[in-house]
């Protein structure tokens, strides 16, 4: 029966090996990875041990599917690893992901990319399996949790960006108040400093790009894009004084709550930690400085109007329940948090965002997911994510052929989920307006609420 199914899926598979994609893991990850890699047309084969699993992936999506495990390695060339352009090990054992690696990269493949839970394992190898055994990409989705929300506290270029704009250029996040000058009024009506461009707008847990008819409201998050010392200049139109200590509050014990105080502590932060496990909080209080640990349920309306919860500028609902997270994170907000952030790991919690009344959903899962597949975006585009994973950014080049046509930045082919942000022109770095003209050589840092492989098609398709 297991010959049968090797040969038939020999058959299936066609002889070009940047088509084929093996994913080692038949996890709720490995089975988005295999959907969207079907949509960019390539032949997938998901590995994993238990033949029912793989049975319900067959019934669900058109891949390929073998039982076994990735660190079989005549199981691996059986399948056709010799031909594999790409190997996603995603499965809940960090041992045999890397494993499944370190036997791809021997066997030739390509592209590589890995998927470790343990936060500590990966931060004390990360090099090794990086460099040395090579793995491209290293996913842990702890990591990836923290640095979005570390961003979403802080919302900065990613270090990938900042070596485009050499650090010139900033992102400038503003709360509007019923008393600020922006409240009510079109963006085409608003005098912004000079050389500063509205990016986007965070309106009810929903990023969009605005035009300049759309109206600014009270509660909107405004995110300003402007030259070194944008913030200076806005002046009065800030929320928050740069000297003023942010008050960040962690409900949970979690991972996640642990690694954020190892940051936060290092920036103007006060920190308290909430935890109902007594152990838990003697552990938290002995391994962490400057931190007050305080032993409760989070959800104990007392507990959090006694520690001024009302104050709080940043409140993070991250426990290991989801269910939890989410009422603690309605029970700070209706009890005055500026912003919440609530961590879910199931899927069908994470669009929950639309209903309910907390600032931000974080999924490690879609995370995960986004971070691989911009990773494979690489090839055409260079991409970084800011604003908690919301917003995509990508690089491109004006294309040669419309250097001499007087092209503005109005004229692009844009759609409502992308805005030009920087032209990057012999080294100087423009804040373009839409009467912006392109010459040759312009490399362009596009702004878009989606994962693109094809901006460049996009943009210039009709010149």
């Amino acid at each position: 029966m297991a010959v049968a199914k090797l040969k038939k899926l020999k058959n299936k598979l066609t002889s070009s090996t940047s088509k084929l994609a093996i994913i080692y893991g038949g996890n709720e990850l490995g089975v988005q990875l295999a959907e969207q890699l079907t949509k960019l047309e390539r032949d997938v084969v998901i590995i994993d041990e238990d033949p029912q699993q793989l049975k319900q992936i067959q019934e669900k999506i058109d891949v390929m599917t073998l039982a076994g495990s990735g660190v079989d390695i005549e199981r691996l060339k059986q399948v056709g690893i010799n031909r594999t352009e790409l190997m996603l090990a995603v499965s809940d054992n960090d041992e045999k992901n890397v494993l499944t690696s370190i036997y791809a990269n021997r066997l030739g493949v390509e592209q590589i990319i890995t998927k470790v839970d343990d936060y500590d394992y990966l931060t004390d190898n990360n090099s090794l399996l990086n460099d040395e055994l090579g793995i491209d990409l290293i996913v842990n989705p702890c990591r990836i949790v923290v640095d979005q929300i570390t961003n979403l506290i802080r919302p900065t270029m990613k270090t990938g960006i900042e070596s485009f704009i050499s650090g010139k250029i900033k992102l400038s996040e503003m709360t509007v108040t019923h008393r600020s000058p922006l409240a009510f009024n079109r963006l085409s009506e608003i005098d912004l400093p000079t050389n500063s461009l509205v990016i986007c707008i965070l309106r009810r847990n929903r990023l969009f790009i605005p035009d300049g008819d759309h109206k600014i409201y009270p509660g909107d998050t405004v995110y300003i894009l402007g030259k070194k010392g944008l913030r200076t200049r806005l002046g009065q139109f800030l929320n928050k004084s740069q000297r003023k200590k942010e008050k960040v509050v962690l409900a949970g014990g979690s991972n996640i709550s642990y690694q954020l105080t190892k940051i936060l502590n290092q920036k103007r932060t006060v920190l308290t930690l909430i935890e109902e496990n007594r152990t838990c909080c003697e552990e938290l209080a002995e391994e962490i400085s400057d931190i007050l640990v305080l032993n409760g349920r989070p959800t104990n309306i007392d507990l959090l109007k006694e520690e001024g919860i009302d104050q709080a500028d940043i409140f993070v609902a991250a426990g290991n329940e989801d269910e939890k997270n989410l009422l603690t994170g309605l029970v700070a907000k209706k009890l005055g948090a500026k912003k919440v952030i609530t961590i879910v790991n199931s899927l069908e919690y994470s669009y929950f965002s639309e209903i309910v009344n907390v600032d931000t959903i974080l999924t490690p899962q879609i995370l995960v997911l986004e971070k691989m597949l911009d990773f494979l975006h690489q090839g055409q585009v260079d991409t970084e994510t800011i604003l908690d994973g919301q917003m995509h950014l990508l690089k491109t080049d004006v294309p040669k052929r419309i250097a001499n046509k007087q092209v503005k930045v109005k004229d692009l082919n844009k759609s409502s989920d992308l805005i030009v942000g920087i032209v990057n022109r012999e080294e100087k770095l423009i804040i373009p307006d839409g009467g912006l003209e392109l010459k040759q050589n312009d490399q362009l840092l596009v702004f878009t609420l989606a994962a693109k492989s094809n901006i460049k098609q996009e943009l210039f398709s009709s010149f």
